[in-house]
C-alpha cells in the first residue's frame, strides 16, 4: 500500500466532499513533504516500506494542522497559538532504530558528536 493510499484510508471521512480535488492535491503535496523529510532523516532515497505507517501518521498530523491539530499551547485570555516545531521529533526513536538496523546490516559505522 502506498503512502498516499494509507493516508487516504486514515482520512476517508475528511476527504469525502472535495468536488474540485483541491484538497487531494494538497494531500499529495503533504505526502511528498513527509516522505522527503523521513528519507533525509534516515539517509535513503526511497521511503522504506517499514516506515510508511510512520509517514502516514505524520501526513495526518500535517493535514489536520491545517485545521489547528497539533497545537502545543493556546491561551484563553488572549489569542495565541503555537505548533510543535519538529513534527518528526516524536518518531525520532523509531527512525533511529531503523537507521541502526540498516547500519548493522550494511556494516556501516556511525560517528556521533555530542
Amino acid at each position: 500500500m502506498s503512502l498516499l493510499e494509507r493516508t487516504e484510508t486514515r482520512l476517508a471521512g475528511e476527504l469525502q466532499h472535495d468536488p474540485d480535488q483541491h484538497r487531494a492535491s494538497i494531500l499529495r503535496e503533504i505526502c511528498d513533504l513527509a516522505e522527503t523529510r523521513i528519507c533525509l532523516r534516515v539517509r535513503t532515497q526511497i521511503l522504506p516500506e517499514i516506515l510508511e505507517p510512520i509517514a502516514a501518521d505524520i501526513v495526518v498530523k500535517l493535514w489536520r494542522r491545517l485545521s489547528y491539530e497539533g497545537i502545543a499551547s493556546e491561551g484563553a485570555d488572549k489569542i495565541s497559538t503555537s505548533f510543535v516545531e519538529d513534527i518528526l521529533a516524536e518518531y525520532e526513536p523509531d527512525l533511529e532504530a531503523y537507521q541502526d538496523s540498516v547500519d548493522q546490516e550494511t556494516g556501516s559505522k556511525k560517528i556521533r558528536f555530542w
